[in-house]
């Protein structure tokens, strides 16, 4: 049993036994400090319960990532095509790191390759090739709602929903001092701007749930937080790894 089910049957037990407190009361007298316990229990239960639907949420809005369950995770031997955005001129190590991880841990990483027009390359090869069961681990240093919609499952782009249809997975992940896409409390979750690409996009991180693309987000957030941030790919890495099954 997941941790989702767990919290959900412990709520439904903790307001069950609640309720049988609460009802048919005609028959009993409760004093003063029965009265007040009692009412301390209903209170702790209505708390309990809103706590668990907001760790519910969360959870949905964080793809699961970290649920337990090995059904949900992915075999490392699926092939990876990775491409990065460029950073800064420390690209090439930043590359490196992290493929050099994913390979030391067993990982399949048939192309890696740094330049937004080697991410478009990955959807074409892909495509043309017509590659299936394969994962796309795209990295970027901003956020540009052309790059989101483009592999979404129903996306805009139909090259992406042929390569998507071939049971391929998508993997997108913002790091350095991107804003953060991703995080209910990141700061372009409710909205990215457009650019000379396209139009913007509302609620991107619901957006990406709703199209199967995993998010995974290691950025400063612009400068909300810098000290986690991820500046050399090994925290995006480690994220990316715990989607596959060990």
């Amino acid at each position: 049993m997941n941790k989702k089910n767990t919290l959900l049957l412990l709520v439904i037990m903790i307001v069950s036994s609640t309720t049988v407190m609460a009802t048919d009361t005609d028959g009993y007298t409760y004093d003063d400090k029965e009265f007040t316990n009692m009412t301390a229990l209903y209170e702790n239960n209505i708390t309990m319960a809103t706590n668990f639907n907001n760790t519910t949420i969360e959870e949905l809005l964080k793809n699961n990532r970290n649920d337990t369950n090995d059904s949900q995770l992915w075999d490392k031997s699926r092939p990876i095509y990775f491409a990065m955005d460029h950073a800064n001129a420390d690209d090439e190590k930043i590359r490196d790191t992290i493929v050099n991880k994913l390979r030391k841990n067993g990982f399949n990483v048939v192309k890696a390759e740094i330049g937004p027009n080697e991410m478009s390359q990955n959807t074409h090869e892909l495509y043309e090739n017509n590659i299936t069961n394969a994962v796309v681990f795209h990295l970027f240093n901003g956020v540009d709602p052309s790059t989101i919609r483009e592999l979404a499952s129903d996306g805009d782009d139909n090259m992406g929903k042929i390569v998507r249809s071939n049971g391929n997975d998508v993997v997108l992940a913002w790091f350095y001092d991107s804003a953060d896409p991703v995080s209910a409390e990141g700061s372009a979750y409710e909205y990215v701007p457009g650019s000379e690409t396209g139009p913007g996009l509302d609620n991107p991180g619901q957006y990406m749930i709703d199209n199967d693309i995993v998010g995974i987000c290691t950025s400063s957030d612009m400068g909300n937080h810098n000290e986690s941030a991820d500046y050399t790919g090994e925290k995006t890495a480690e994220e990316f790894m715990k989607l596959f099954k060990d």
